[in-house]
């Protein structure tokens, strides 16, 4: 991928989630690692890291047409639990997605014990107070975790996740894909 800087930040991340098949590139050359994380995408790709291969009945959300690349990643998200819509019928599956939403699906997908983290303390963080009271304690278990660090100024929980960044969290939480067969403790 040619728009990939292989000295930033996000460098081993990023390679990490392409070469074990979480992070498509938006063509064949470019990944766009610094372009917003769509909450479809999202979807695909906590599926593909999670092996979820049971649907729920999405009809209710209007905005997810059938034609879409991403009905059945909809579909695959919301069965496992890690989706839930914007509202009752939309669920905004091109819309970027926030920093506290992805901080949910992951927390979410990992089933973490929400109530062992609810003490987890964010003074550290200036802008806690922009967490929305449905996020806080799916933030609390990410950070508590220690999944999540922060950006450079906070949390910046309803500011858009890029690309690079959720491939950060992966690899805050996997550290080392297994590529070879074997039991793992």
């Amino acid at each position: 991928f040619k728009d990939v800087d292989t000295k930033a930040w996000y460098a081993e991340a990023v390679a990490a989630a392409v070469d074990n098949g979480l992070l498509y590139g938006k063509s064949r050359t470019q990944l766009d690692p610094n372009g917003l994380l769509t909450r479809a995408e999202m979807a695909a790709i906590t599926n593909r890291s999670f092996g979820c291969y049971k649907t729920a009945d999405i009809s209710a959300y209007k905005d997810v047409a059938k034609s879409k690349w991403y009905y059945k990643d909809v579909a695959l998200a919301v069965q496992m639990g890690t989706y839930n819509g914007r509202s009752s019928s939309s669920m905004a599956p091109d819309a970027p997605i926030t920093r506290e939403e992805a901080m949910t699906v992951v927390a979410r997908a990992l089933e973490l014990d929400y109530d062992s983290y609810s003490k987890t303390d964010l003074s550290k963080f200036s802008d806690r107070n922009k967490i929305s009271n449905w996020a806080l304690p799916y933030v609390r278990a990410m950070i508590g975790a220690d999944y999540i660090h922060g950006r450079t100024k906070g949390l910046e929980p309803l500011d858009n996740i890029t690309r690079a960044e959720f491939a950060q969290i992966f690899h805050n939480i996997i550290g080392t894909y297994i590529v070879s067969k074997g039991t793992y403790d």
